[in-house]
């Protein structure tokens, strides 16, 4: 809805009353869904230039030159309200949406990443959701043909009412091939093609952009019903018209519909346009016209066309039979009018739809809670039961429970999917590419800014532990009501965190969201999730012969660990599900010894030393090591004394910190002797064991376990609540 102010700058600027009509569109186009009103101003705290840089913020995509003229296009967008009422089909849709943003850019969308949160699994609701949200993931995208190859899931009560699905899509084009979401030519007709329009997600982007409630329930309509067969054809006949060259521009119809698409074209391109709702294809005949221009109905994509290529189109179109029609053209006048049937029924300034809503003002407070000091860690009395414990976690658990129900390798160019630290793809000139998706919502909760970079780092450190070079960044930034000072304090300490890596380490932020209003209030009782930004990144792997393996390939070789430990457990998935604590200061952000560590392995791989490596991250040292044994059944023996005399803290924080900037690394034994490059001094580097032909991980002298043993743990993690 329209707040007062937004209604008297309506009035102030049209010196007149909107009509119904209008009224809907500045109800899409001012929502913050569309709108970023309060989050846009934050947003030149970013890093949003790189050489290899060919399209940024603003755009469906991002596009990355890789050279040789090929581009990577990324975007991450949220469904987050629509999957918390109807899981299915909110999660479903979400999908589709983030196919069609890289589609409008001119892209062949050759991968999918989703990042998915969900309260406790021992909630029934939590269940519902988390089976749904996947199964709608799924069938989206199978029918698509694009592989599902990575992503995270996360359970946390706070996520119980307000569940998160961020999905994330890559895609490829040539450079010369780019179709940008712009309609800059006077002239040029705009035709919709693809589903016929429908009264489902009408009011979409305002339901996003208000808090749920007992009363949410009766958005269900707002939530869009897909169709991935219909999105297939669109994807491949898209396509075909790329290759021919047949667009002049091209964007989705997404959130706010036609409301949105037209007024944001013609925007960019300084122009206007003339639309005729009549023309528009619609499953139900009864629609009235401002339902039809903000109808989100999916699997829709409007084209701009010059008049010499149109019957091209058409022809095209008929031939695929797929519905399109031509519903008008852009005008130089810089207004956006509709009609239906005759009659004016939108006559609107595109500056105003699209930049004329008043700032809001936002209020910060900072919440009690940060840093508090906390120190009462709990006497540990039985370190291997609550090694075991841990590894019951669903967060530190097996997630093939999720990503078995995906197509991995449809396409092909899966190299490494879903359960390594990064996904892999080969692509078609034979380059390769990782993607990495991230966020540690524990501790954005604990410290929004240092928690925020840390996440990036993460995701930074998995793409370096397949041998990546990071190249940009996507961001969903999912928060609170921003109209709540605690919540928008949150918000904009994390873009500040965000904004400080992404300069530390010259990764630009190309594209991405912000998701708002990620609370509930039933009965005056709020209930707002952990801050959770979200963080997509991709990365270049310039050599396929230096690919990483993430798991122990030989018995024999050294284990080194490469990085920092701290005493620090704040925020560790330890305290937070063994002792259920969630309190403190985490370990802060640095720089420089994310930028040592990282450095370190890279002159490693080069020097061909590097047998496998994996990043230290939930669940600390003791999770990252067995996941290492999982694959190939290959043991491990710590030097534990070794260890404690060279990092000098106690030995359950050895294991269980999640301090950041840490890897793992498998070393091959023959090549160490023979190599000098472990004298560098860029970042710690310490033998700590070495692995065996026993299949056990052996911790200590007094603490053992069969692989078997721990594997089962974490096996059952996620299965032991949804399987009956």
């Amino acid at each position: 809805m329209l707040t007062t102010g937004d209604y008297g700058k309506v009035l102030d600027e049209l010196r007149r009353e909107p009509n119904k009509a209008e009224l809907a569109v500045f109800e899409a186009m001012w929502s913050e869904h569309c709108s970023y009103k309060s989050s846009k101003r934050w947003f030149h705290l970013f890093n949003d230039t790189a050489p290899y840089l060919e399209l940024g913020m603003g755009e469906g995509a991002g596009l990355i030159n890789l050279s040789d003229d090929l581009l990577v296009g990324l975007g991450l967008e949220s469904h987050n309200h629509p999957s918390a009422i109807s899981p299915y089909d909110g999660a479903a849709t979400g999908v589709g949406g983030i196919i069609r943003d890289i589609l409008s850019q001119g892209c062949k969308p050759i991968a999918i990443l989703d990042s998915i949160r969900f309260g406790e699994l021992d909630s029934p609701h939590s269940q519902h959701l988390f089976e749904n949200v996947v199964r709608g993931i799924s069938f989206y995208g199978n029918c698509c043909g694009i592989p599902t190859v990575g992503g995270e899931v996360e359970f946390a009560s706070s996520f119980e009412n307000n569940c998160l699905v961020n999905a994330m899509c890559v895609g490829v084009v040539q450079k010369n091939k780019v179709v940008r979401s712009i309609a800059s030519k006077p002239g040029d007709f705009l035709v919709l093609y693809g589903a016929r329009t429908g009264r489902d997600g009408i009011h979409g982007v305002s339901f996003a952009s208000k808090d749920l409630s007992d009363r949410s329930e009766k958005d269900r309509p707002a939530v869009q019903i897909g169709d991935p067969l219909k999105e297939k054809i669109l994807i491949d006949v898209t396509l075909e018209l790329v290759e021919k060259e047949l667009l002049n521009g091209l964007q989705d119809l997404g959130g706010g519909g036609l409301s949105c698409a037209v007024s944001e074209m013609t925007h960019k391109g300084n122009t206007g346009a003339i639309i005729r709702l009549e023309d528009v294809p619609l499953r139900e005949e009864d629609m009235e016209p401002w339902e039809i221009l903000v109808s989100e109905s999916q699997e829709r994509m409007l084209g701009v066309v010059d008049a010499t290529n149109l019957p091209l189109i058409e022809e095209l179109l008929k031939q695929r039979d797929l519905v399109y029609a031509v519903i008008g053209e852009v005008t130089g006048n810089s207004h956006y009018i509709a009609y239906y049937k005759g009659n004016k029924v939108l006559d609107l300034p595109v500056d105003l739809i699209v930049e004329g809503f008043p700032e809001p003002e936002r209020i910060m407070k900072r919440p009690d809670y940060i840093n508090k000091e906390f120190k009462d860690i709990p006497e540990i009395n039985d370190l291997r039961s609550e090694i075991l414990k841990l590894f019951s976690s669903p967060n530190i658990g097996d997630k093939s429970w999720i990503y078995q129900q995906y197509d991995q390798h449809v396409q092909t160019q899966t190299v490494y999917s879903a359960g390594n630290d990064a996904a892999v793809l080969r692509l078609d000139n034979k380059k390769y590419i990782a993607t990495s998706l991230d966020c540690n919502s524990f501790s954005v909760y604990l410290d929004p800014y240092n928690g925020t970079a840390n996440s990036a780092a993460e995701a930074m450190r998995n793409l370096v532990s397949v041998g990546a070079k990071p190249l940009a960044i996507v961001d969903c930034l999912n928060f609170g009501n921003p109209e709540q000072p605690d919540s928008y304090w949150q918000f904009v300490e994390s873009v500040k965190g965000l904004g400080t890596f992404s300069h530390d380490f010259q990764i630009p932020i190309v594209g991405g969201n912000v998701s708002f209003y990620n609370e509930t209030s039933i009965r005056d009782q709020r209930d707002r999730i952990n801050p959770t930004p979200t963080i997509g990144m991709l990365g270049i792997i310039e050599d396929p012969k230096k690919i990483i393996k993430n798991y122990f390939q030989k018995e024999g070789n050294l284990l080194a660990c490469i990085g920092y430990f701290d005493n620090n457990l704040n925020g560790s998935e330890f305290l937070r599900y063994n002792y259920e604590i969630l309190q403190g200061k985490i370990t802060p952000y640095d720089k420089e010894k994310e930028e040592a560590s990282r450095k370190l392995i890279e002159e490693l791989n080069q020097a061909g030393l590097i047998e496998s490596c994996h990043d230290i991250s939930n669940g600390g040292f003791i999770v990252a090591l067995a996941e290492m044994t999982f694959e190939n059944n290959i043991g491990v023996k710590l030097d534990m004394e070794k260890i404690l005399t060279h990092y000098k803290i106690k030995e359950e924080e050895i294991l269980f910190t999640e301090s950041p900037a840490r890897y793992l690394v498998e070393i091959d034994s023959s090549e160490f002797k023979k190599n000098n490059v472990i004298q560098s001094n860029l970042s710690p580097f310490v033998l700590i064991g070495e692995t065996t032909s026993e299949q056990t991980i052996v911790v200590d002298d007094n603490i053992s376990f069969s692989i078997e043993e721990i594997r089962e743990k974490w096996k059952k993690a996620i299965p032991k609540y949804m399987e009956d």
